[in-house]
């Protein structure tokens, strides 16, 4: 038999789906069974694996030690601790440094340009990474269900906020209000040529995963996702012969690359996009030296949120803009 001390960061899930996690490979027809012949109990009384776990329950499991090895999953537990300890001590500090809000369930981090958000198959460290070091720092990871982890995606070369949930909870509110699209992400940007006032820019989006491209179109089409952009020009000005639009972009749907599709669609570009910029576009990346696309997740607007998230509840949180725009900004009138 092993128990286990459910954590504050292990509350609000289910009994079955906790269970489900320490023993990762036992299947859910297994655990269940083990349910009702009252093999799993919590805090030593008959559970049915639908109860909401809180910080201090006991779960006891009574199995053997041959079939908890069986059951957990150390490969993937060293593999977590590997990442983890491939984070430079740079890398954390860096990360340290662009924590703009933190409390016990969330964390919002302003993500540089150039890394990844989550891990691929490069191998390369990514913000999740950081993340996970950041907390091993703090508590030991191996005794939790659940990890830290990020909510939000950017784009590798995309500047700007990005949400972690830190507990069950967190991670369950933060993905709830990213679905219902209740949280607004305002995005600032500097785009090709100039463009006035504001707008709504609206269309059908299909993605070509082998090319990792999206196309954006008027009409609907099979597997084309409705998108909707909303702008407003901040400012335009010229820098050394090239007109450029700075513009604050509200983003209501949240598809890949739906800011640079749609910019490149009514002809602005965002400056130094090199997979949806034209020629003019390309011509001031060039003469201006810029080394990404410059898009920055600028502001997140939270909606009102009770009990565990009142610190965060209808707050507008703001990222300061990278070193890149700020460059070319100092150009405006």
């Amino acid at each position: 038999m092993k128990a286990f001390n459910v954590s504050k960061a292990d509350e609000g899930q289910t009994l079955i789906k906790y269970v489900a996690k320490v023993m990762k490979l036992a299947p859910m027809s297994v655990i269940r069974k083990a349910i009702r012949k009252k093999n799993i109990d919590l805090n030593h009384k008959k559970a049915t694996g639908n109860e909401s776990l809180k910080a201090g329950d006991v779960v006891q499991i009574w199995f053997s030690d041959e079939t908890f090895q069986k059951f957990e999953t150390p490969a993937e537990k060293a593999k977590d601790s590997k990442r983890t300890e491939s984070v430079s001590k740079s890398a954390l500090n860096a990360f340290k440094k662009n924590i703009i809000f933190e409390d016990e369930n969330v964390l919002l981090v302003n993500k540089p340009a150039g890394i990844l958000t989550q891990s691929d198959e490069t191998g390369k460290v990514s913000l999740n990474d950081e993340l996970l070091a950041y907390f091993a720092e703090k508590v030991n990871l191996k005794s939790r269900t659940v990890k830290p982890s990020i909510c939000n995606r950017l784009d590798r070369n995309t500047s700007g906020i990005v949400i972690c949930g830190k507990t069950i909870k967190g991670l369950q509110q933060m993905n709830n209000i990213i679905k219902d699209r209740s949280v607004h992400k305002y995005y600032r940007c500097l785009c090709s040529g100039r463009l006035e006032g504001e707008g709504e820019l609206k269309g059908w989006l299909v993605k070509d995963k082998k090319k990792n491209e999206v196309v954006i179109r008027d009409t609907e089409s099979e597997g084309a996702l409705p998108v909707i952009t909303q702008y407003r020009v901040l400012e335009s000005f010229t820098v050394d012969g090239c007109d450029i639009s700075y513009v604050e972009v509200l983003l209501v749907t949240g598809r890949s690359h739906q800011i640079r599709a749609h910019f490149s669609s009514i002809g602005h570009p965002l400056l130094g996009d090199l997979k949806y910029g034209n020629k003019e576009s390309l011509g001031t990346t060039e003469k201006l030296k810029i080394k990404r696309q410059l898009l920055h997740a600028y502001c997140l607007e939270f909606p009102k949120l009770d009990g565990d998230f009142a610190d965060i509840s209808g707050k507008k949180i703001t990222a300061v803009l990278p070193s890149d725009i700020n460059s070319l900004l100092k150009f405006r009138r």
